[in-house]
């Protein structure tokens, strides 16, 4: 008997102690979230590895999200402190030496964000040049703002550099100062959230299932919670129907893209939504030709640096094909290598024992890396996704491996959320997912004995439909590394 995570499974002819009662499609009528529990327990099998590693992990982990509607929102909280930019320089050319001599200067900038008492900087190491907001901004021409500023400086000689008026210049507030008496105050900023929205696609699937392919069944064993096992059973011609189905679905979360203006046979707009990929186009993302332990470590404090603090939350699943495991192997042990570390620990066995029929004394010698503990308590954990590797639908090849450059492609997802929940999930409407049998002179559970059917033909069929998505509340913290070659494409 076979096992598939925590399930045994056993083909075998169909057999009349394989009631309507032990099928699994039968719990769809009672309780069809148990049903969908199931399928995905046996067609995304309960390890990182399955073929469908998004669905394993969000059923595994409970990431998953109930809708109502067809469309939701979410804010994302925006930043409470931002640069302003230099739009023109409004100095006299000959003023190079700016606020010389103590005395006020103006800077153009994009926004109306500061008030008078905040000191701002362009931001030079240590803060060298400060300068302090005189009076309240004023509007200029038709876009901009003008400010009143001098020198934080009781040096008469001290000037700031025109340079650093230069249009795209960045400037940011450090912190306000007031004398004795003041009625003034500094600046309260208050970040405006930003409002983001996807929908749910709908997903429909059927399978005919004739008299002759329906003799056989594969038979499942599924435990319980007290370590017992229950019967139940499915057509085996279904199954490669829901193995089907679930990778649909996983190449749906992975590669689906929105777009409202496709319509259908009725007429209305098909149902859609950005997946992953798609709504990691507006993350960090980075081209690379060559897979080191500096660029993960550097892309990662993209992605961590100011955000997450140092030491805790700076976990992260990247997910690649199997070429993509293999580089990532070789960039560990290249830093290994030049850092001349040495891989100790009584668990640490790269060379053991092996059978050949070539040599009495044989062994086998080997090891990989799976996971990259960096600096301020980062944490990268590799994840084998098998849709990056699959030829059947990826078709531009890398030159130089022969393998397809998607199988080279790294998704980071940071899976952890506020309040415990999950930065990523699946989500999927209430009451949305649905699931029958049209009955000839056969169905699901046997040959038709009196029974009432649909049509008189000697098979019947199977219909599934599915409203679901993918949600990622802060696409922030995630993002993708892409191999890029400089070979023509």
């Amino acid at each position: 008997m076979a096992t598939l995570g925590r399930l045994k499974t056993k083909q075998m002819p169909w057999h009349a102690n394989m009631t309507e009662l032990n099928h699994l499609g039968a719990a769809l009528i009672a309780k069809p979230q148990v049903f969908e529990g199931k399928m995905n327990q046996l067609f995304s099998a309960q390890n990182y590895y399955s073929d469908n590693p998004l669905s394993s992990i969000a059923w595994t982990s409970g990431a998953e999200k109930v809708v109502t509607t067809n469309e939701w929102e979410w804010k994302m909280k925006g930043a409470d402190t931002k640069p302003l930019i230099v739009l023109e320089n409004v100095e006299p050319a000959a003023n190079t030496t700016l606020g010389q001599g103590r005395t006020t200067f103006k800077i153009k900038l994009d926004e109306n964000w500061f008030v008078a008492g905040d000191v701002i900087s362009p931001g030079t190491a240590g803060q060298k040049y400060q300068c302090r907001i005189m009076e309240e901004p004023q509007r200029h021409g038709s876009n901009g703002w003008v400010y009143v500023v001098r020198l934080v400086s009781d040096d008469f000689k001290a000037f700031l550099p025109a340079s650093l008026l230069t249009p795209g210049q960045q400037w940011a507030k450090l912190y306000s100062t007031y004398e004795e008496g003041a009625s003034q105050d500094g600046s309260t900023q208050y970040s405006a959230p930003l409002t983001l929205r996807n929908s749910l696609g709908k997903f429909r699937k059927k399978y005919m299932v004739t008299d002759y392919a329906s003799e056989e069944v594969l038979a499942v064993k599924i435990p319980d919670s007290k370590g017992g096992y229950h019967d139940s059973w499915i057509k085996y011609a279904e199954v490669e129907y829901w193995r089907q189905w679930y990778r649909e679905l996983e190449r749906a979360y992975w590669y689906n893209r929105k777009a409202r203006s496709i319509e259908g046979s009725t007429g209305r707009a098909v149902d859609s939504f950005s997946g992953i990929q798609e709504q990691l186009e507006d993350s960090h993302t980075h081209y690379y030709t060559d897979l080191t332990a500096k660029l993960i470590e550097e892309f990662l404090l993209d992605i961590f640096y100011s955000r997450v603090k140092p030491g805790s939350g700076r976990k992260i699943k990247v997910f690649t094909g199997e070429y993509g495991m293999l580089i990532f192997n070789r960039a560990m042990n290249d830093l290994v290598e030049k850092r001349g570390w040495m891989i100790a620990g009584q668990n640490f066995n790269p060379i053991q024992k092996a059978s050949s029929e070539y040599n009495s004394n044989a062994y086998a010698v080997g090891y990989q890396f799976v996971k990259y503990i960096m600096h301020n308590g980062a944490e990268l954990e590799l994840v084998h996704n098998p849709l990056y590797d699959d030829r059947s639908i990826h078709f531009e090849i890398d030159p130089i491996t022969g393998y397809p450059v998607e199988s080279m492609r790294f998704t980071f997802l940071d899976f952890s959320g506020g309040d415990g929940g999950s930065n990523v999930q699946l989500v999927a409407k209430k009451d949305g997912y649905k699931f029958g049998y049209v009955n000839g002179l056969v169905g699901p559970y046997g040959p038709s004995k009196g029974g009432q059917m649909s049509h008189s033909g000697e098979y019947y069929s199977m219909h599934a439909s599915k409203e679901c998505g993918v949600h990622i509340d802060d696409i922030t913290k995630c993002g993708e590394l892409i191999l890029r070659r400089n070979v023509g494409f």
